[in-house]
């Protein structure tokens, strides 16, 4: 993607990421504000619940006392009527409670018998037993003895409220009015009415007003509250807190029911319609997006026409870094970037200045390189002759040290060997050796020299050469070892060593008499039952080390068709691909079954076993092994 094309993309995308993200935040706020504001009209409706459940108990209150003065105001104008015409007073009564709203009118004596009756004559009744027993005989009695000019008696019973009055000596008048109008009042003040009048006013659906125990006093709408979210109204009262919630389509508002001291005495829940909230949303995210997409376009446009202005003189460079590349830039190509005064100018002018050193430099290289590839073409020629001339002279080397030593053992049949080497470069430091000493002995030699290729293959020579001289020289093993350690430690300019073992068989009696100078103990398979067994050590260091070291002696016995196998630690330590070496237990079981194979046929399990181990690794050291087989005294051999 271009450079012009990255600014548009991201000049528009910021501008219309910063839209929508303002959308959004408004959105949240606008969000927020409503449901706010229903909480606040929840709380404006549980003062209106509380303060109109107050007016309504002071309103009836005023009500009752407003009918008890009429009651007492009928009642003295029934005892005015009494007085005037006391004959026929009962139909006067009845015409009273006939024309009014009241319920009944009593005129009793001081004995508390009805003398008069609104519901006819009902001459002397003793005690008064027709009278509700509700009414207070003390009252009756303090109105009739005339210590008491008028009495309320309370509350109404059976819907009817009484009022007396006294009427002459020893006379009462209670009249009766049935207060069942003031239930049309109470009915039209009461909060359910004013619940249901507030109903789909601000998208409410339903309230239910809870007392402080959350036991539900007054409901209206379809639903009341889920059990789910009994847990608001109870926040609401411990808090004094107004609450919300919002639940699939609609909004759930608690809010607090206070008594005139403040204190909360319980809750209303106010469902409402979220349509408006949703609404609100809905138009944000729509202009938020269509400003979003109308801003995005007006961005891409003026990034555009910037962008080119930006990337042209780019674009310029970009050609001429090209043409450096293809070695067809011409300078003065960037004269009119060359010329502007601001970044771009001054990129331009480094540019250009940079473009003709570049170009000069390259030409100073290939001159340069043209002269070293002449210079480098005729040493290669020089060291590709030397690498030859090292190579004849080295498989001449090799040749050479392969000729030094013996494939075979001399002929003779009281015992049948076989020996292999296999450097690990061109030339080894691993040797072997036998030679007769006389006519009944045979000496037999195995070394590892310390290093490996041509230092190491010099030192072999070296050490064969000094050991066999030695070993003619007579003693024994030890001794032999031990003149030959002089020697090395005298002749040894490049401090190397070289492990050895050396052993002299007696051809007559298979007596082994040996020596070991650090290397690896040989090993011996037993004809009879097969079993193999390493020479005990003779405690010896590596020849070369150290000068005046003793070396001892030891001897075994071979029995007829015994063989002893020497080998060096490149068979011991052959290594796979793993590099898990090959070791001493896997040596021993690949000669298990050699005691009746062929000395050729044992050699070449031994290796075999290596090369199939390695299976292909990299050879790291030299690989070295002798094998000899003890036939029996020549008059008396057996046949390998």
């Amino acid at each position: 993607m271009t450079l012009t094309r990255r600014l548009i993309i991201l000049v528009a995308s910021c501008i219309a990421f910063a839209i929508l993200v303002v959308s959004l935040v408004f959105g949240m706020l606008g969000r927020n504000a409503l449901i706010a504001q229903a909480e606040g009209q929840a709380q404006v409706v549980a003062r209106i619940i509380a303060e109109s459940a107050r007016l309504s108990e002071v309103s009836l209150e005023e009500a009752q006392e407003v009918v008890t003065d009429v009651l007492t105001t009928l009642a003295l104008t029934a005892n005015h009527v009494e007085q005037v015409a006391t004959p026929g007073v009962s139909d006067r009564f009845a015409e009273i409670v006939a024309r009014g709203n009241l319920d009944s009118i009593w005129l009793i004596d001081s004995d508390l018998r009805i003398l008069a009756s609104s519901v006819g004559d009902y001459g002397s009744v003793i005690n008064g037993q027709t009278l509700p027993e509700t009414l207070s005989r003390d009252a009756l009695r303090g109105l009739v003895s005339g210590r008491r000019y008028s009495v309320d008696f309370g509350p109404a019973v059976d819907g009817v409220r009484y009022v007396g009055v006294r009427a002459g000596p020893g006379r009462a008048l209670i009249v009766g009015q049935s207060v069942r109008a003031l239930d049309a009042v109470r009915a039209a003040n009461s909060v359910p009415v004013l619940m249901e009048a507030m109903l789909n006013r601000n998208d409410i659906i339903s309230i239910e007003v809870l007392d402080d125990q959350q036991k539900s006093l007054a409901q209206v709408g379809a639903e009341k509250t889920p059990k789910d979210l009994v847990g608001l109204p109870t926040e609401t009262i411990s808090t004094g807190e107004a609450t919300s919630e919002i639940r699939e389509r609609h909004l759930w508002v608690s809010a607090p029911i206070r008594d005139q001291a403040g204190i909360v005495i319980g809750a209303v829940m106010i469902q409402m319609s979220n349509q408006q909230l949703n609404q609100l949303l809905s138009n944000l995210l729509v202009y938020g997006v269509g400003s979003a997409a109308l801003v995005f376009a007006a961005g891409a446009t003026i990034a555009s026409v910037s962008a080119r202005r930006i990337a042209r003189p780019v674009l310029a460079m970009t050609t001429a870094a090209r043409e450096i590349e293809g070695r067809s830039f011409h300078p003065e190509s960037l004269d009119p970037l060359t010329g502007r005064r601001d970044e771009i100018g001054t990129l331009a002018r480094v540019f250009q200045d940079m473009a003709v050193k570049v170009q000069r430099r390259e030409e100073d290289l290939e001159a340069e390189v043209r002269a070293r590839t002449l210079e480098l073409e005729q040493k290669n020629a020089l060291l590709e002759e030397s690498a030859r001339r090292v190579e004849a002279e080295l498989q001449a080397a090799k040749s050479l040290q392969a000729a030094m030593l013996p494939e075979s053992l001399p002929v003779n049949p009281a015992y049948a060997g076989k020996a292999s080497m296999v450097p690990a470069r061109e030339m080894g430091g691993d040797f072997y050796d036998f030679f007769p000493l006389d006519e009944r002995r045979l000496g037999l030699v195995i070394a590892d020299v310390s290093g490996k290729g041509v230092p190491a293959a010099f030192f072999m020579a070296i050490s064969r050469t000094v050991l066999q001289a030695s070993a003619l020289d007579g003693g024994t093993p030890g001794d032999c070892l031990v003149r030959a350690n002089e020697v090395l430690c005298a002749r040894n300019p490049m401090e190397m060593f070289v492990t050895a073992f050396y052993a002299i068989l007696d051809i007559e009696t298979g007596e082994l008499a040996y020596a070991n100078g650090g290397h690896n103990p040989p090993l011996i398979i037993r004809r009879g039952d097969g079993s193999v067994a390493e020479l005990p050590g003779t405690g010896g260091m590596a020849l070369g080390v150290m000068p005046a070291m003793p070396y001892g002696d030891k001897i075994a016995h071979l029995a007829v068709g015994d063989t002893l196998f020497l080998y060096t630690d490149g068979i011991s330590e052959a290594m796979d691909g793993a590099g898990r070496e090959f070791g001493e237990a896997r040596i021993e079981a690949t000669l298990r079954d050699s005691a009746v194979r062929p000395v050729d046929a044992v050699l070449s399990a031994v290796t075999g076993a290596v090369a199939a181990f390695v299976a292909g690794a990299p050879q790291s050291d030299d690989i070295t092994c002798l094998v000899v087989r003890y036939l029996g005294p020549p008059g008396d051999a057996i046949v390998s």
